[in-house]
């Protein structure tokens, strides 16, 4: 598979990819958008001014500041969504040349909408790209939907100095951005680079964990300020990316997109295992190393619904109010140390396990069951990835909603992480997270082939 234009961005990382096994029904030359032009060497005053800046500008403390002003909201919202608050200049590791050398950033903080309909603030982060796009038109723009992350603010992506981190001495937290190497190879590729944090990751309130109506309105929405805090044209292209926690959003932004924010120019989407079915994915991770995330979504799904609340309340035991006060303030390492691998049957009343109890109770069932993927077809191509080896996210469920895009009409590309187990299929989600790792030079690859207008890879009906 040709990948010399993303071997020259991330060489290390992607030498070490391009050695894994990929799926037999990938055509040879499926991926291959001509390579950026060529950027001239910096001059040595150039450098020089690049170094003055990457030391005099400041960045965020490593310790999380929940007064930090930037990610608090103003009283009064614009009802437009979209809508730019403030913007803040935000340092990164590869901007040690400088402003533009390679990708300036800043942090965002812009409207949303909440499943109620009512505004709020969410904050995210615009990388202007490090190189001229090569091809026709105006810049692209790819909006990453992150992947797990955690409930606490302290996760957020945009925290923490160099968009790297943060740690929370008072929750006992500790976040990391391990996708920037994702965002950093689009940047190097031309193309604008929007990030959101989500509903309430990073800004004041419990985050809104799976809950694909929210999540589809906030990268909708990081979309639209993107391109705000760039004044870039309306309808620039652009693509959704996400895995995990993130493939479930981007695939949610890409169902919406036409209802939601029609002036978008969505041109396709990279959705890897998604969590697309609430009920088997929950049941799937229940006592797995990252259990911790039932409580995100517990702690969001009842910030957003007082019957869901009380019905929750109902199955709980005091240790299984515990589990949920804890990781919603928690990130996903925190998670897994302090609830991983544990059977959860000492968290509900009954003693069933929490996923068990959850499902018994209409209420939870309907709610949950009502935010499943699926429900539209998006306008626009769209990439999904799994793998059968992945230990957290069944990979029927993934398939089926590849199918489910089909039948309505997408055009869909299925790519199947053809890799073994390397956990002899104990649930510590290490495959599922390999499975990020397999398919992000295919899912970029894909993506930047929309921007060039290439034919569309389509194998429906063979998975």
């Amino acid at each position: 598979m040709p990948w010399n234009h993303l071997t020259t961005t991330l060489a290390p990382l992607l030498a070490a990819l391009s050695l894994a096994p990929t799926a037999a029904a990938i055509p040879s030359d499926a991926f291959a958008p001509p390579a950026p032009a060529h950027e001239p060497a910096p001059a040595p005053e150039q450098l020089a001014d690049a170094a003055a800046h990457s030391f005099s500008t400041p960045v965020d403390p490593f310790l999380f500041d929940p007064t930090d002003p930037f990610y608090l909201p103003p009283e009064r919202l614009p009802a437009d969504p979209g809508t730019v608050l403030r913007t803040q200049d935000a340092p990164h590791l590869l901007n040690v040349g400088g402003e533009n050398l390679p990708g300036h950033a800043s942090k965002i903080l812009y409207t949303s909408t909440r499943a109620d309909g009512a505004p709020t603030a969410v904050s995210g982060v615009v990388i202007e790209p490090a190189h001229a796009w090569p091809g026709d038109g105006p810049t692209p723009t790819i909006v990453f939907a992150p992947g797990t992350r955690g409930g606490g603010d302290a996760c957020a992506p945009s925290r923490g100095p160099w968009l790297t981190g943060a740690v929370d001495p008072v929750g006992q937290s500790v976040g990391v951005n391990y996708e920037i190497p994702m965002y950093y190879a689009a940047s190097l590729q031309g193309i604008r680079v929007v990030v959101t944090d989500y509903i309430c990751l990073g800004t004041p309130g419990p985050h809104t964990y799976v809950h694909h109506t929210e999540e589809a309105h906030a990268v909708l929405d990081a979309a639209r300020a993107g391109l705000r805090a760039a004044s870039a044209p309306t309808d620039s292209p652009l693509a959704f990316s996400g895995y995990s926690q993130g493939g479930g959003a981007a695939a949610a932004a890409a169902e919406l997109a036409v209802e939601y924010a029609p002036e978008l120019n969505v041109k396709g989407t990279y959705s890897g295992a998604p969590p697309a079915d609430l009920p088997a994915v929950m049941t799937a991770v229940d006592g797995s190393l990252i259990s911790g995330v039932l409580g995100y979504a517990m702690a969001g799904f009842s910030a957003r619904d007082p019957e869901f609340a009380a019905a929750l309340d109902g199955i709980l035991s005091d240790e299984g109010r515990a589990f949920v006060d804890d990781n919603a303030a928690g990130c996903i390492g925190d998670s897994a140390v302090n609830w991983g691998m544990r059977p959860t049957n000492s968290l509900t009343a009954s003693g069933a396990s929490l996923s068990e109890a959850a499902f018994a109770d209409p209420y939870l069932t309907d709610a949950l069951t009502a935010q499943n993927l699926g429900q539209r077809g998006p306008t626009a191509p769209v990439m999904i990835s799994g793998g059968d080896h992945d230990d957290v996210i069944p990979n029927d469920q993934v398939r089926q909603l590849g199918r489910t895009y089909c039948a309505a009409g997408t055009p869909v590309f299925y790519l199947e992480e053809a890799m073994p187990s390397l956990t002899g299929g104990e649930r510590f989600a290490v495959d599922h997270a390999v499975g990020m790792l397999m398919s992000q030079p295919q899912a970029l690859n894909y993506l930047i082939d929309r921007f060039y207008e290439v034919p569309v890879p389509d194998n429906c009906g063979a998975f």
